[in-house]
């Protein structure tokens, strides 16, 4: 069921369906109401598995009742007064997504009342928050995907370990999370998107960053990336993927210097996407690094540089 639009329809939906309490909703959206509304007595209908909030912004999320049956929970620029979201109260919860809550500061949540069932984890655009829940790796530990964009305030990776199988990690213009120390307990990691603008960030990784675990690296959109740091790559022996895009300042990649595994390219492929803006070192390393991978053919050669818009004259 979707509800959205004039106040009194919106709140009017909520207090009969939290009256009634059918047994058979199942999923409920709420949307696009600019008035104080609130659930009655505090509860959600306790048949809900899916529950959407969009643009609510005086919605009173109610944090005092157990949520048993709720799997996803989305709210997206809703819940001003909403500063800490206590996860205990969603015991079955599979997908978590929180998006442009600017208010939000925390996660609340104990080992006993955990989600342990959570698999899919997005927080987006949340300036005040400032950490992620520590022990993430008992709390959480069917978590595969984890995804982070615009949290400046997260400098680190919460003590006590990552979750065991946490496989894909995006991370978006989170610079002090990118610019900080190891990350750690994170030998399960297969899979790292990173995304910018992050200008302060010239150089990346650094040593000691990733995990050796990862096959697959993504870089996209960092403005004033310059280097690849060798230094931070060479330790990534399981490395077969590495896929680079919209770093146009991009110009420093010491390609005898990267994972001896990314040669392995007719078995295990290699990527190598780059938006160039016309200068020739950026693209001149573009194929110099695409040469090094000896068991390239000449074919697939051809066909990066044509992509990347490479002159003849330059694919030699």
């Amino acid at each position: 069921m979707e509800i959205r639009g004039s106040p009194m329809v919106v709140e009017s939906m909520i207090e009969a369906i939290t009256n009634t309490e059918p047994t058979c909703l199942k999923s409920l959206t709420l949307s696009h109401c600019s008035s104080a509304i609130s659930f009655p007595s505090g509860r959600l209908p306790a048949s809900l598995k899916t529950l959407k909030i969009c643009d609510l912004k005086k919605l009173e999320f109610p944090t005092q009742h157990k949520h048993e049956l709720l799997e996803s929970l989305e709210i997206y620029e809703s819940c001003d007064s909403l500063t800490s979201l206590p996860l205990a109260t969603f015991p079955n919860l599979k997908c978590l997504r929180i998006e442009n809550c600017e208010n939000m500061e925390s996660l609340l949540v104990t080992g006993s009342d955990s989600p342990k069932t959570l698999s899919s984890f997005k927080i987006c655009n949340c300036p005040n928050l400032k950490s992620l829940p520590d022990q993430m790796s008992t709390l959480f530990p069917k978590l595969e995907n984890l995804e982070i964009f615009k949290c400046p305030e997260i400098e680190c990776f919460p003590e006590g370990g990552m979750p065991p199988n946490l496989r894909k990690i995006v991370i978006g213009n989170c610079e002090k999370l990118l610019s900080g120390g190891a990350w750690p307990s994170m030998e399960m990691l297969t899979h790292v998107t990173i995304w910018g603008p992050c200008d302060g960030i010239r150089s990346f990784p650094k040593e000691g960053l990733l995990p050796p675990s990862l096959v697959s690296l993504r870089i996209f959109g960092f403005s004033c990336l310059e280097t690849l740091d060798s230094k931070g790559l060479l330790h990534l022996t399981s490395l077969q993927k590495l896929e680079i895009d919209c770093c146009q300042k991009l110009v420093n990649m010491e390609e005898e210097k990267l994972p001896v595994s990314l040669n392995k390219l007719r078995e295990k492929r290699l990527l190598m996407s780059m938006q160039l803006t016309g200068n020739i070192p950026l693209y001149t390393s573009a194929c110099r690094l695409t040469y090094t991978i000896r068991h390239v053919t000449q074919e697939t050669v051809t066909y990066y540089c044509i992509v990347a818009g490479i002159p003849k004259g330059h694919r030699e």
